[in-house]
C-alpha cells in the first residue's frame, strides 16, 4: 500500500478473468497442436514400418534450416543456363532419389522410372500439382488444366479430348501450306540468317491455325508477331517458372514486367475468344451439307462446352503455349544437331529425297524411320518439359529410392512435393548406355527400352 492512496499498485494486481481466458486459450491450442504433431509423427512412423520405408541421401545444404543455399546455386544456374545439367550433377552426386530442402520444406528429387510411373499412373489419385506450381502460373494460365486436380481435371480433360477428336489433327495439307511458308521466307543462299526466329513464328504460325483457324501468318508479316512479342511470352513463361522456384516468396520477384507481359499475352489471345464467341456455331448434328463441308475449328469445340471468356482464355492460352513452345524447341534443337552432325543431315535428306519432292500423306510420314528416330533422339536430349513435380495430397510412398542401396520404398507424407527432372532420366546411362550424352539415333532403331515403352502414354 501506498502512504497517499492505501490501495495496491496497479503493477501487482491480479489477471483479470480475461485475461485468464486468453493464457487459457493460447495454452490448449498449443497443447492440442503438440498432441496432433505426436499422434501424426507415430502414425507416420507405423506407416513407414508397415511399407518397409527407409530414407534415401540428404543433399548436405550449408543452410540446414531454410536450405538458401541450394535455392541460390539453383537461380545462378538459371542465369547461366545450367539449371538442368546441375540437376543431373546432383544426381550423380546424391544418387537417383534424394532429399533437399526448398525454402524450409524437404521435397524427394527422383530419376527412377518406377516412381515415374507411380506418380504419373498406378498411384496418380494420391497427388496433385500443389499450391507452388498453382501460384506461379496462375497469373497466366489461371485455372486451365495445367492448374487443375481431381474432378476438374477430368472434367477439363473429357473436354478437351472431346475437342481433339472432333477436329482432325492430322491436317496435312496446312501443314504442308505452312512449310511452304517457312521456305519462302528464308533468306537467299550464303546469308546467315537466325534460324531460332523463324521457326517460332512457323510454329505459332501453325498453332494459332490449328486453334483458332486463323493463322498469325507471322512469316509472311513478320509485324504480326515480331521479336518483342515473341520475347515477352518467353519472358512471361521463364519468369513463371522462376515463381514456382521462389514459391511462396515469388513476391519478392519484380511484378511490374512480369504482370505487363502478362497482360500482352492475354490480349493476344482474347482477341480470339471475343471472335468466337460473336460467332454463331451450329451445334453438332444439326450442320447443313454446306457447314460440314467448312472446317471444324478447336476453338468453336471448345466454345460450345463453355462460354465463359476467361475459362476460354485460360484453356487456349495453356494450349497455345503447349503447341508453340514445344514444337519450336524439338524444331530449332533438331537443326542444331543438323548443323553439328552432318552424317546425320545426309541420312536424313537422303531419307525424305525418297519421296520425291511430293508432298506426305500421314502413312508415308510413318514410313520415315530414321527421321522419326532422330525425332526421339532429339526428344531424349533436349526435352521440351525438362522437370516436373507433383504434390503428395495424402501419406504414400515410392517403390524405390530408399535405403542404404536405394532400393527400399521412400516415405512420402502429405504436402511434400515430389520432383523430377526428365533431363537427368534422360540422360542416365545405366539405362541409355555410356553414349547417353551423345545425339545416336540408331539407338531407337534396334535397342529395346522396355523401361520407356513400359510407361503411360
Amino acid at each position: 500500500m501506498t502512504a497517499e492512496t492505501g490501495f495496491v499498485p496497479t503493477v501487482f494486481s491480479l489477471p483479470s478473468e480475461s485475461a485468464y481466458s486468453w493464457v487459457w486459450a493460447v495454452s490448449a491450442g498449443l497443447v492440442a497442436i503438440f498432441v496432433l504433431y505426436l499422434t501424426q509423427g507415430i502414425a507416420r512412423r507405423r506407416f513407414a514400418y508397415a511399407h518397409g520405408c527407409q530414407a534415401p541421401p540428404r543433399y548436405a545444404h550449408r543452410d540446414p534450416i531454410l536450405g538458401l543455399d541450394s535455392l541460390r546455386d539453383s537461380m545462378q544456374a538459371r542465369k547461366s543456363d545450367r539449371y538442368f545439367r546441375r540437376e543431373q550433377q546432383l544426381h550423380q552426386a546424391y544418387g537417383n532419389t534424394f532429399m533437399s530442402l526448398l525454402l524450409g520444406s524437404w521435397m524427394v528429387n527422383t530419376i527412377e522410372p518406377k516412381n515415374l510411373e507411380v506418380l504419373f499412373s498406378t498411384k496418380f489419385a494420391d497427388y496433385e500439382v500443389g499450391f507452388r506450381r498453382r501460384n506461379a502460373f496462375a497469373p497466366l494460365f489461371g485455372k486451365s488444366i495445367f492448374q487443375s486436380d481431381g474432378a476438374r481435371w477430368q472434367t477439363l480433360r473429357s473436354q478437351l479430348q472431346l475437342c481433339f477428336s472432333r477436329v482432325q489433327t492430322s491436317q496435312l495439307g496446312l501443314l504442308e501450306s505452312h512449310c511452304q511458308r517457312l521456305l519462302a521466307a528464308l533468306p537467299p543462299d550464303n546469308q546467315k540468317f537466325d534460324l531460332a526466329l523463324f521457326l517460332h513464328r512457323f510454329a505459332a504460325d501453325v498453332s494459332t491455325d490449328f486453334l483458332f483457324g486463323e493463322s498469325i501468318n507471322s512469316l509472311e508479316n513478320p509485324q504480326n508477331l515480331d521479336s518483342g512479342a515473341l520475347k515477352a511470352f518467353a519472358d512471361t513463361h521463364s519468369t513463371c517458372e522462376l515463381r514456382w522456384l521462389l514459391g511462396s516468396m515469388s513476391w519478392i520477384w519484380p511484378q511490374r514486367t512480369f504482370m505487363k507481359n502478362v497482360r500482352l499475352t492475354h490480349r493476344f489471345i482474347q482477341r480470339y475468344v471475343d471472335a468466337a464467341l460473336q460467332r454463331e456455331v451450329t451445334p453438332p448434328g444439326k450442320a447443313s451439307d454446306q457447314q460440314n463441308e467448312q472446317r471444324i475449328l478447336f476453338i468453336d469445340q471448345l466454345r460450345q462446352r463453355t462460354q465463359d471468356p476467361i475459362a476460354l482464355r485460360d484453356e487456349l492460352t495453356t494450349l497455345y503455349f503447349a503447341g508453340t513452345d514445344a514444337p519450336a524447341a524439338l524444331l530449332i534443337n533438331l537443326f542444331f544437331v543438323f548443323s553439328k552432325r552432318p552424317d546425320v543431315w545426309d541420312r536424313v535428306r537422303s531419307e525424305v529425297q525418297s519421296l520425291g519432292g511430293k508432298a506426305p500423306d500421314l502413312q508415308q510420314l510413318k514410313g520415315l524411320r530414321y527421321v522419326q528416330d532422330c525425332i526421339r533422339e532429339c526428344l531424349r536430349l533436349y526435352p521440351p518439359q525438362p522437370s516436373n513435380s507433383r504434390v503428395a495430397v495424402r501419406d504414400t510412398v515410392l517403390p524405390t529410392g530408399g535405403g542404404p542401396d536405394g532400393g527400399s520404398p521412400v516415405l512420402v507424407p502429405k504436402g511434400m512435393m515430389v520432383h523430377l527432372s526428365v533431363y537427368a532420366l534422360h540422360h542416365r546411362k545405366d539405362l541409355w548406355g555410356e553414349d547417353a550424352d551423345e545425339f545416336r539415333p540408331e539407338r531407337w532403331s534396334y535397342e529395346k527400352q522396355t523401361w520407356v515403352r513400359d510407361l503411360p502414354s
